[in-house]
């Protein structure tokens, strides 16, 4: 492909931006020749900064592309091939709610997880719902490549309520598929490794070498090498499930001692990574830094730069590859409705991604992925609808929660806490 790309990046003055445009300058031009990188973020101030080092760092790799920023939306939309969002509505102090508010009544304080990853999709759904409106306006044909957490819910609410195209990504489950063709490729040939399930609930299930399935070989050994590592629960959950799940199912499957390890911290993960970003901003500001800050290596969550270029370089070179995703079911996994969005190798072409046949959900994870589809859904309506009612019913659906008598006084503490008006 010829034509230069126009890349926008909105909420451009998060700390992962360094990454991002690393990722970018990493990438082969004839693969991907991005031309213009676009920055917005209603925070002036954290803007100029990543805008500074954007550019300091563009011409010091010696590459052709121009940075522009600008606070306003739409201008920096128009026009745009792939639009990448990665907000945080209320910041660090709104995280810290999320995280400490649940743990008074028991339940985990997470901010993806539970009844704080809820209030992060409440905050988040609404303005992401106005730039889904704002590409499907400004930019119809680009794609965007939703960050901003929780990913699969968001991205539900941007599928089902504009006409933007979304495609959700996280770097979690595509990160544990590399791990494992890495390890298991010299010994299955051809390897391709699947997944099912929900963005932060996912689970590796079918492992295939050619036309043999290799899929119980590769879990006794990744038990094995959970076991040697000491990490026994894990081990004992790939047995039990005969799958390998992300980290976040913690939360679910050990969730009393994750609570206890979450209330005996002194303080919550939202006041250290405030501390770590403002580490992050301060050395991204400096005029002789011109490759992401060190103190990004504590930050959490990397690597998301590879799967974002590898879906954008399969969408601009219609290559069909197979990449894991967030995206409406249509008929995917069985159970699941049509539109409701899960986590799922998808094949990735021109025209988007498109999640590849699944058929069952494992019987031996199905319930609990069931009950949190049924939750994110609930909550995506609760959002745009601003309904006291749908948030208790997607509470009650949430594996985690469950009891109305906890639920009630939890949720309108939370309510009041962030402001929210829910009728």
């Amino acid at each position: 492909m010829s034509r230069s790309l126009s890349v926008c990046v909105v909420g451009a003055g998060s700390s992962y931006t360094p990454e991002l445009v690393e990722g970018l300058l990493q990438q082969d031009p004839a693969l991907l020749p991005v031309g213009e990188l676009r920055l917005t973020d209603i925070d002036a101030e954290r803007l100029s900064i990543m805008a500074g080092f954007s550019e300091r760092a563009v011409r010091h790799a010696g590459r052709d592309v121009t940075v522009a920023s600008d606070k306003r939306l739409a201008p920096m939309i128009e026009g745009a091939d792939f639009v990448i969002t990665q907000i945080r509505v209320g910041g660090m102090k709104a995280r810290h709610l999320d995280e400490s508010i649940p743990l008074k009544y028991g339940i985990i304080g997470q901010e993806t997880t539970g009844p704080g990853g809820m209030f992060k999709a409440l905050r988040t759904i609404p303005p992401m719902i106005e730039i889904g409106n704002t590409v499907a306006s400004a930019a119809p044909d680009a794609y965007i490549l939703n960050y901003a957490n929780p990913s699969g819910i968001v991205s539900e609410a941007v599928s089902k309520h504009t006409k933007a195209n979304i495609i959700g990504l996280c770097s979690g489950i595509p990160g544990m598929q590399a791990e494992i063709e890495g390890s298991f490729s010299p010994r299955y040939p051809d390897l391709r490794v699947y997944t099912v399930g929900l963005n932060h609930f996912g689970h590796i299930h079918r492992v295939l070498s050619g036309d043999r399935d290799v899929t119980g070989e590769v879990m006794e050994a990744l038990a094995k090498t959970e076991e040697e590592r000491g990490n026994q629960g894990g081990e004992r959950t790939i047995r039990l499930l005969q799958a390998y799940p992300i980290g976040y199912v913690d939360y679910f499957y050990h969730r009393a001692r994750m609570v206890q390890a979450y209330q005996s911290h002194s303080g919550t993960r939202a006041e250290e990574i405030e501390a770590i970003e403002r580490e992050i901003l301060a050395e991204a500001a400096r005029p002789d830094v011109v490759e992401k800050p060190k103190a990004l290596s504590r930050r959490g969550g990397g690597g998301y730069a590879n799967i974002t270029f590898a879906v954008m370089k399969a969408i601009v070179n219609d290559t069909g590859e197979e990449l894991t995703a967030n995206v409406p079911n249509r008929g995917s996994v069985d159970g699941i409705e049509d539109d409701a969005v899960v986590e799922v190798v998808c094949r990735v072409d021109r025209n988007g991604a498109h999640p590849l046949p699944v058929g069952q959900i494992p019987l031996a994870f199905r319930g609990v992925m069931q009950a949190l589809k049924a939750y994110e859904t609930l909550t995506v309506e609760a959002a745009v609808q601003r309904s006291r009612r749908l948030a208790v019913l997607a509470l009650l659906n949430h594996p985690l929660m469950g009891d109305v008598d906890v639920i009630e006084p939890l949720l309108d503490e939370m309510l009041a806490a962030h402001g929210l008006d829910f009728t």
